[in-house]
This record gives structure tokens, sequence and C-alpha cells, in this order.
């Protein structure tokens, strides 16, 4: 059993770079960490405390990550780049599980120049160019992200970092909908959840309209998403991540409960 511990850096809000990490944890397996928003301090905690609060944070997480059978993916979030480059910079020489660091970027000017600011920071902090991958995401069907991401393509070639136009997430209205009603992807993509069969289900029972429409939509979401599953699985591969079986998956990663939920936990 490979034991890998990920680190995804989103540099925009969109929707498709808030689901991708939960995409590369149905291939992968393992813990599915993300940081709560830091909104648990009072205004007199300065910005250097909540920055050494994450931190510490940041550490027990890795900690169960290196306990854990597999490891996993930590999902960072704009707001928390900072912290996690700094638990690097501190801890890099001795983070050995932390092989791989993805670097998603969207074609927007601040998306890029985000990517930009990422990697020069995680570079600085000693990170190898091999350890480095890079994931585009809401890339146009009709577009090559060379052109629609070239500033920061040449970047990262420049870096030395591979940059291959088979690491696209295209862009797609079911990330949208997946994450308005917090879809558990992973589970979805490993068969661990099935909103057809809830529906019909709310169908026959004569569920209230209001759940049978907001569960229509889940149905549509998760028809696209596993219209699109060799794509994400291929994604997986070309950044250089272990797929296992959907069934190995459910058996590690979906709680046992009436509807199967992928193991996701989350920062204190």
């Amino acid at each position: 059993m490979t034991h890998l511990i990920v680190a995804h850096f989103q540099t925009s809000n969109s929707a498709a770079q808030a689901s991708a990490a939960q995409i590369l944890h149905a291939q992968t397996g393992g813990l599915l960490l993300k940081p709560d928003t830091p909104d648990g301090h009072g205004e007199h905690v300065n910005n250097n405390q909540r920055l050494t609060d994450s931190e510490n944070a940041l550490q027990d997480h890795y900690c169960t990550m290196m306990t854990s059978p597999r490891g996993g993916i930590i999902d960072i979030t704009t707001e928390h780049r900072n912290a996690m480059i700094a638990f690097i910079q501190l801890r890099r020489h001795v983070l050995t599980e932390l092989k791989t660091i993805i670097v998603s970027v969207s074609p927007d000017a601040a998306s890029q120049q985000a990517a930009v600011d990422t990697l020069t920071a995680i570079s600085a902090a000693g990170v190898a160019p091999a350890c480095i991958r890079i994931l585009a995401t809401d890339v146009p069907a009709v577009a090559r992200v060379d052109d629609v991401c070239k500033p920061f393509f040449e970047y990262a070639r420049e870096a030395q970092i591979t940059v291959t136009s088979e690491a696209v997430l295209p862009a797609s209205t079911s990330f949208a909908k997946a994450q308005q009603f917090r879809m558990p992807i992973a589970a979805v993509l490993n068969r661990a959840v099935d909103f057809e069969t809830e529906l019909t289900s709310a169908r026959v029972n004569g569920a209230p309209e209001k759940i049978m429409h907001a569960l229509a939509h889940k149905v549509i979401a998760q028809r696209d998403l596993l219209g699109t599953a060799d794509t994400f699985k291929r994604i997986a591969g070309t950044l250089g991540l272990p797929c296992i079986p959907e069934d190995e998956w459910r058996a590690e990663c979906a709680p046992a409960t009436n509807r199967k939920r992928a193991r996701t936990v989350a920062l204190d």
C-alpha cells in the first residue's frame, strides 16, 4: 500500500478548484484534510498569532496523516496559503512523506499571479521542482491550456517545473452544483452515494417538492461527474498519483451510515 502525503494549493475560489482535491481523493483514497475558515479568533488576536495557530493545527493533522495507512491529501484554500507555506518552510527537512505538491491554476489573471507567488514561495522553502505538479482548471473545452494560462506556464517552465496539457480539469457546471449542494464528490465517483436511487425513493414516497427538486439537481451533477470519471482518473495518473479500485475506496473511506460519505476531516 502506497503511503503518500499530497498538498493541493488552490489559487482561486472557483468551484472547479474547490472540487479538485475531492476529485483527486476519489482516485487515491486515504484522508482528505481541509483547514477551517479562520473565523475562530477575536479581533484582538493579531495575524501572526493566527498564522502560528494554523501552523500548529497543520502539524497536528500532518501527524494524523503520517499514522494513517495511505496518507492522503491536504487541500489548501487561498486563505490558508501563507500558513501552509510557513509550515513547509520551517519543517521541509522533516516532511519526508510530503512527496507531491499540486498547484491549481485557472486562466484568470488573479489566479495565475497567485500560482506564480505560490511556486516562488514553495521553491524558496526548499521544495524541488520534481515534487511540484501543475493542475489547470476552468479551461474552456475549445481552448488550449498553453494559450489561456500562458504567463503562468512560461514562469513554471523557467522554474524547471514540468507542465503538461494532460493535467487539465475542464470547465463544467457540475462543479458549481456539487459545491452548492455540498455533494460528496469522491463518494459519488466511487458509487458510495447514489442520488438517482435517492430521487426515485423520494418520488415513490411522496417527498416534498423542494427536496425532490434539490435531488434532481444532484442527479444531473452526478451524471456529469460519472461521465467524466475516466478523465479524472487520467488526470490523477498524469500528476503521478496512485489510483485505487472503487471497492477498495468504499471499504476504506465511506462511513457506515445510511448515506455513505467520503471521509473528510476538518482542521480544528
